[in-house]
């Protein structure tokens, strides 16, 4: 087998690998690559005019 051969098979590899890590983060982490998760959804429900933004943690550290 030549060295071309090679190069193409390890361009596959890292290819497949590349993508299956892309669909791991995308199903668990839909945020971090980009995709409208719950985070995203709850926020923006709650730029709508009339609802309240739900509490976060991070408001019970400036009360």
């Amino acid at each position: 087998m030549g060295t071309e051969v090679w190069i193409i098979g390890g361009a596959v590899v890292i290819s497949i690998i590349s993508f299956l890590a892309y669909a791991i983060l995308a199903f668990f982490f839909p945020e971090w690559v980009g995709i409208t998760g719950k985070v995203a959804r709850s926020a923006e429900q709650s730029h709508v005019e009339g609802a309240e933004a739900p509490q976060h943690a991070f408001d019970k550290l400036s009360e």
